[in-house]
C-alpha cells in the first residue's frame, strides 16, 4: 500500500509540474497571437448585449463563438495572424458579417457591428477590408507580409533581419561586429544587445556576444519560410521587455486547408552584375562568380478545419 500510494504522489507531481510547463509555454507563446475586439450596436448606437458573436479564419475555417457583453463589447484573444471574418446576429436583427479583418501578431483589432432590425435569415455582408488606422495599440513600427519578405531584395545572405531597415526610425546599427548579419539601431538605440528577436513568440536572442558570427539571433528562418514580420519601434506592451531598441517578431507560415507549395532559385553570376569601382579604374575585367540558392515550401492541412502542416527545404 506504502507503494502505491507512493507511485499516485510521484504521478500527481509529474502531471502537476507537467501543467505548469505547459501553461507557462502557452503563455510565452502569446507574443505570436493577435487579439480582435469590438461593439456590437444597433441602428441608433445602442448596445446590443448577449449576440452571438463568431469569429472565422478565412483561410483554415477554424471558428470560435463568444457572447457580447451587457455593454455590447466582445474580445477574442489567441489569435492565430490571418485574415478573419467577424458575424454578429441577435433575435429580431438582421445577421451582419465583416471580412477582410487582418489579425497580427501581437496585434490588436477593434470591429465595430451595426445590427439593423429585420429577419435572422437575412444577413448583411461588409465586404471592404476593415480600417487601417490602429486605434487599440500603441505600438509603433512596421508589417512586412510573406510575399514582401520573400521578393524584396536582401542580397547574397538573404537574412531576414536586413528588412527591419524599412521601418521609420531605424537605421543601420553602429558595430562592424554584428554588420554582416542586418544589425539595426532602432530610435538611436545602439545595436549590440539591445534588440529583441522572437520566433514564434519564443525568445530567439543569442544571450551573450557571438563573437563567431557577430548574430544577435540563434535561428534565422529562409525568407520564403516567414508569414509575416512585424518591426516594433517604441510604445510596444511590457509583454516583450528585454531590451531598450527594437522588436522583430517573426512568425513561420503555417499550413491551410489549401494545398499549396512552390520551388525557387535565387541567381546571381557575372553576367548580371555590374564591375567594381576599383575593377573599372584599373580596366580590369568583372570577376567570376557564381551562386545559385534553391529550396521548396509546401503546406496542406492534415485533417480540415483542425490540423495544418507547413514545411520548407532550402540550403544553408
Amino acid at each position: 500500500m506504502a507503494t502505491i500510494r507512493y507511485f499516485r504522489k510521484v504521478s500527481g507531481c509529474l502531471w502537476l509540474l507537467f501543467t505548469i510547463l505547459l501553461f507557462s509555454s502557452l503563455a510565452l507563446a502569446q507574443r505570436d497571437l493577435g487579439t480582435i475586439t469590438g461593439t456590437v450596436t444597433d441602428q441608433s448606437g445602442a448596445a446590443v448585449a448577449n449576440a452571438t458573436v463568431t469569429i472565422t479564419d478565412v483561410a483554415t475555417g477554424e471558428s470560435s463563438t463568444l457572447a457580447s457583453s451587457k455593454n455590447g463589447d466582445f474580445t477574442r484573444p489567441a489569435l492565430q495572424p490571418g485574415t478573419y471574418t467577424v458575424m454578429a446576429e441577435a433575435p429580431g436583427f438582421r445577421r451582419v458579417s465583416q471580412e477582410n479583418v487582418a489579425v497580427v501578431a501581437g496585434g490588436r483589432v477593434g470591429v465595430t457591428l451595426s445590427l439593423q432590425v429585420g429577419g435572422v435569415n437575412e444577413s448583411i455582408v461588409v465586404s471592404a477590408e476593415a480600417p487601417l488606422v490602429q486605434s487599440e495599440s500603441t505600438q509603433l513600427g512596421g508589417q512586412l507580409d510573406t510575399n514582401q519578405v520573400a521578393t524584396l531584395p536582401l542580397g547574397a545572405q538573404r537574412t531576414f533581419t536586413y528588412l527591419a531597415r524599412l521601418t521609420p526610425g531605424i537605421v543601420p546599427g553602429e558595430s562592424g561586429r554584428d554588420g554582416a548579419t542586418g544589425s539595426f539601431s532602432a530610435n538611436g538605440v545602439r545595436s549590440l544587445g539591445q534588440n529583441n528577436f522572437l520566433l514564434n513568440g519564443v525568445d530567439n536572442n543569442v544571450n551573450v556576444i557571438d563573437f563567431l558570427n557577430g548574430a544577435a539571433f540563434v535561428i534565422g528562418p529562409p525568407p520564403e519560410a516567414i508569414g509575416e514580420m512585424q518591426v516594433l519601434t517604441s510604445g510596444y506592451n511590457a509583454e516583450y521587455g528585454r531590451a531598450a531598441g527594437g522588436v522583430i517578431n517573426v512568425n513561420l507560415k503555417t499550413g491551410t486547408n489549401q494545398i499549396h507549395g512552390g520551388l525557387w532559385e535565387i541567381l546571381q553570376n557575372e553576367d548580371l552584375n555590374a564591375n567594381s569601382w576599383q575593377n573599372d579604374s584599373v580596366g580590369a575585367p568583372k570577376p567570376l562568380f557564381r551562386q545559385n540558392q534553391f529550396g521548396a515550401a509546401a503546406g496542406g492541412p492534415i485533417i480540415k478545419n483542425v490540423s495544418f502542416r507547413q514545411g520548407c527545404i532550402t540550403p544553408i
